[in-house]
């Protein structure tokens, strides 16, 4: 427990006989404003024996009539403060402080009672802001030495902080002229974390007041980026709100520009409220007071003179319903591609996917007998599911030319797919979709929330659009560590056909750690690609998994690993994958992935395990993507075959992917850093 703060400023007491004044009726209604606020108000005390003067947080009563009451705070229940002398209330008022006097007044151990005055005095020699804090811890660190205790106020520039040295540290070990690195939090959401220089300090009995200042004006927090989305101006207001967390205030800006990365907002110079470096946990981000965006940001830079200063905001994370809503916000401002959306009527999309040959006959077949169920899926998808499902269209006049959509497929990987196109005006929409998806994912692949560290697609070998745009990259980059192609077999798997149960010495089980630890030593000498670490990358602590997030929109999507031994030994490892029905139109995360690590398996064998988990299941047919790809051909299955590659990217190495679609493919996009 911190005890009560040594008054040093009595130079400002000095200051009375010129301050400006205040009546009762106007100190009646801050008092009053204080109590309806919660707010707190410190009484400057003198200690009987001694000239020191304390200052002591207290918390105010209704001031109803001339009598006023307030209550000590807690922290100072053994202070024994009814045994000193009384000599001001001292009340925060915007940049001023005011003063009250008073000859009459009772104290006790739970508080004082006082008679207000006539008048009292506002004083202010602060040349820059001051504004006091509530409830920030603060966490001191230099060298080794270690202090802990509270952000007590801070400025456009600097930081007051009271702290006492955390055992075994000591004060003697703190360097004055060496910066400092400064943690501030609630306990669990970190404010600001940064190196300071130390500008001051002095001693309080077992603790120090210390006043820091922040090393730089700008941070660096992400990585520069090969593009980056344009920065878009509004003609109706957008505003940023939020709640100030040092001095839990409401604070509310004007919005300058906005992308999907950040935001900038412009101060006066005596209300600056932010410092390089502090984030934000909870921003709302306003249009014309309609819709509402909330995400988590951070400042970065500040710029400007002595009259207005330009603040830099990034976004750190935003859940996937606020980024789509933001996506259509910037859209709809002036200067965006019209015709490019994120809204899309159904009806409209049916048609589309039929008349470009996405939906043939040989696909319609099988949509056929659940078409009704596969419309609903298809409804909630675009219209209930944010969480797990992002699209873009382009549109004239309600009727699609384009669409490219993406669903999460894995704990930490989403899947492109459903792209298409039909020409117009001799524009190529198919490029422009694609453009579309490729700059929503430069900034949404840095948010917690968007669970995106992987991209992955599927397509067959001779298209030749996505061989160009993915496998051209993943040949280009050449480092499968980064972006990696695995070449797969696919079958139509019939659960009407009989299959014998596993022979003497076979069986299926689900992996063992041992069994997990072989399969990916066969991966990674087979392939060396990035399936492995899409498959068992785990989901990040205290947010929904997959499974979790798909039930939650009334979806289903999980997997199993199992592995097909003889004698003990795994001779193939079968993941079996269960999604809607649909969900993919090529139906590839709702059957088999088969990896034959024993070439000499026999076919019958595997058809016994797939129908071992097949069990029961509805479903006419399944997908049986199998790899290393020549297997079926090797071993005589007479299914009807045909190829897909899968391609990953790690999104680490975004850039990488821009630079190579500029480079080789000459794709000029509209706005680049």
């Amino acid at each position: 427990m911190l005890p009560p703060w040594l008054f040093r400023h009595n130079d400002l007491i000095g200051t009375i006989a010129s301050a400006a004044h205040i009546d009762k009726k106007k100190l009646t209604n801050t008092l009053n404003y204080l109590h309806f606020k919660g707010d707190h108000l410190y009484v400057l005390l003198k200690h009987p024996r001694y000239e020191e003067g304390i200052l002591v947080k207290a918390h105010p009563e209704p001031c109803l009539g001339d009598e006023f009451i307030c209550h000590w705070d807690r922290a100072y229940s053994v202070y024994k403060l009814e045994q000193y002398d009384f000599q001001y209330l001292v009340l925060p008022h915007e940049q001023s402080i005011i003063l009250v006097p008073t000859r009459m007044f009772v104290t006790n151990s739970d508080g004082m009672t006082m008679r207000l005055p006539e008048q009292s005095f506002v004083i202010s020699q602060r040349q820059a802001p001051r504004f006091p804090c509530q409830g920030v811890k603060a966490e001191l660190w230099q060298n080794g030495f270690q202090a802990e205790g509270v952000l007590m106020d801070f400025g456009p520039h600097a930081f007051h902080i009271r702290v006492q040295a955390d055992s075994p540290s000591s004060f003697q070990w703190f360097n004055l002229d060496a910066p400092a690195a400064l943690h501030l939090s609630d306990g669990k959401e970190v404010f600001y974390s940064g190196h300071c220089n130390c500008m001051y300090q002095k001693q309080d009995g077992r603790s120090r007041e210390i006043i820091l200042t922040p090393t730089d004006d700008q941070i660096q927090r992400f990585k520069a980026k090969a593009l980056r989305n344009p920065r878009r101006q509004s003609s109706s207001p957008l505003h940023a709100v939020f709640e100030h967390p040092f001095t839990k205030r409401q604070i509310q800006r004007e919005i300058f520009d906005i992308s999907t990365a950040g935001f900038s907002i412009s101060d006066k110079s005596e209300e600056v409220v932010l410092i390089p470096g502090m984030i934000i946990p909870d921003m709302t981000i306003t249009y014309a007071g309609v819709l509402k965006i909330h995400c988590k940001a951070q400042v970065i830079y500040r710029k400007g003179g002595d009259d207005q200063i330009r603040f830099g905001l990034v976004i750190l994370d935003m859940d996937l319903t606020n980024y789509k809503h933001l996506n259509r916000l910037l859209n709809n401002l002036h200067s965006a591609d019209t015709g490019m959306s994120n809204e899309v009527n159904l009806d409209a999309l049916w048609e589309f996917f039929f008349d470009t040959d996405f939906i043939y006959p040989p696909k319609y077949k099988v949509i056929r007998s659940f078409k009704d169920h596969f419309r609903d899926t298809y409804r909630r998808l675009y219209e209930e599911a944010p969480e797990i499902a992002h699209h873009f269209t382009y549109q004239i006049n309600g009727r699609i030319y384009g669409h490219i959509s993406m669903l999460r497929a894995y704990e930490r990987t989403w899947m492109v797919h459903h792209h298409a196109a039909r020409p117009t005006g001799g524009k190529s929409i198919g490029l422009a979709v694609l453009k579309q998806l490729i700059y929503s994912l430069v900034d949404l692949y840095r948010f917690p929330s968007a669970n995106l560290d992987y991209v992955i697609a599927y397509y067959r070998p001779e298209n030749e659009f996505p061989a160009r745009f993915f496998g051209g990259f993943a040949e280009d980059h050449n480092n499968p560590q980064h972006c990696s192609l695995d070449l797969f077999t696919c079958l139509t798997y019939p659960t009407r056909e009989t299959a014998d149960k596993l022979p003497l010495r076979w069986s299926l089980r689900e992996c063992s750690s041992s069994d997990l630890w072989e399969f990916e030593q066969f991966y990674k000498n087979h392939s060396g690609g990035l399936f492995w670490s899409i498959l068992t990358g785990k989901n990040r602590r205290n947010r929904p998994s997959i499974e979790e997030a798909f039930a939650g929109c009334g979806f289903v999507r999980r997997w199993q690993t199992f592995a097909l031994t003889y004698l003990d030994q795994p001779k193939a490892f079968i993941i079996a994958e269960q999604s809607d029905a649909g969900i993919n139109l090529s139906n590839l995360l709702n059957g088999f992935k088969v990896f034959v690590a024993d070439p000499e398996l026999r076919p019958d064998i595997l058809f016994s395990a797939i129908a071992e988990l097949i069990g029961n299941r509805s479903t006419e047919s399944f997908s049986l993507l199998i790899s290393p790809e020549d297997y079926a051909r090797k071993t005589g299955i007479d299914y009807e075959k045909k190829q897909y590659l899968l391609w990953i990217t790690d999104m680490q190495y975004a850039n990488a992917y821009v630079e190579y679609l500029r480079r080789k493919l000459r794709i000029k996009f509209d706005y680049g850093g």
